[in-house]
């Protein structure tokens, strides 16, 4: 019989990337990890880790034991969640992954939500889209929030939107005097806000530059969006998705530009394929849905 305290051992090796690193997330001596994976490999009659590699590399048994991790707490959050569910309980823990700019939006839904539901626990993580995409596909969110992710075929789209890019500037500056779209290579001209790669944002920025073979200089990198907004309200620019200009942002215009890849962009909610969610998580789907329709 699998020991599953010993395979949350292993997962934990490689999700930190190496047995000293998840010992010290587990605040427990290295030899203590190392022990209960070798204890394993015994049980199982097989290596779970490559040899001679740095960090924690699974091999393909291994990529195996950790497919039946994630099912079984998938099986044990179902369980748990449906037997609350037969005593007429509203409880249970949701699981959100997102990017930064969305999260003014998401707050009055999880506000919403949560007096709705006093019980439910919600976590939510704040990261770049592949980030979302790669905690989406390992199970360590049920819903995702992205702009623009990379197409995934383990991932299922709930909802998606188009959300065009936008140049953010204050009305007085030069840019918004042109009467026509703003073409990419005009912004080496002015003062320009750009976020990490990380970002889903700046992936389509650099996959815009790159066809266009356009070296885009930024006076300023950040992985804070609404840091680089505020630069653009103080006489700067920044590309940021037009959902992102806010009511009350009145030192704030957008201006279109001119490329195809920036009018296609949409924002999508997501969870794994294949993956029940649990009743909090379809709760919240239906409400966070509505404030983008």
């Amino acid at each position: 019989m699998v020991k599953n305290h010993r395979v949350y051992y292993f997962h934990q090796a490689v999700k930190y990337g190496g047995i000293r690193n998840a010992a010290d997330m587990m605040n427990i001596a290295p030899s203590a990890v190392s022990r209960q994976i070798t204890l394993l490999e015994n049980e199982l009659k097989v290596s779970l880790l490559e040899k001679n590699l740095r960090g924690a590399v699974p091999t393909e048994a291994g990529q195996l034991v950790l497919q039946y991790f994630q099912q079984t707490l998938e099986q044990q959050e179902d369980l748990i969640a449906s037997l609350a569910s037969l005593q007429g309980l509203d409880q249970g823990k949701l699981i959100i992954t997102t990017g930064e700019g969305y999260l003014r939006l998401l707050s009055k839904v999880i506000a919403n939500f949560s007096a709705k539901h006093p019980n439910i626990e919600i976590n939510v993580d704040v990261v770049g889209s592949n980030n979302v995409v790669r905690s989406i596909i390992e199970n360590e969110a049920h819903i995702g929030i992205a702009f623009n992710p990379e197409l995934n075929p383990n991932i299922r789209t709930h909802f998606e939107i188009h959300h065009p890019m936008m140049i953010f500037m204050t009305p007085n500056h030069p840019l918004n005097a042109k009467q026509h779209p703003i073409q990419l290579s005009e912004l080496a001209e002015h003062r320009l806000a750009l976020s990490h790669i990380s970002h889903g944002v700046q992936q389509i920025i650099q996959k815009a530059a790159d066809d266009d073979g356009i070296h885009l200089k930024p006076s300023l990198v950040c992985n804070y969006l609404h840091l680089l907004k505020s630069y653009a309200s103080e006489g700067g620019i920044a590309l940021l998705p037009n959902f992102m200009r806010y009511e009350d942002d009145k030192n704030i215009v957008l201006k279109k530009l001119e490329h195809q890849y920036f009018n296609q962009t949409q924002t999508k909610i997501m969870s794994r394929l294949g993956r029940q969610l649990p009743p909090a998580a379809n709760k919240f789907l239906q409400e966070v849905t509505k404030i983008f329709s």
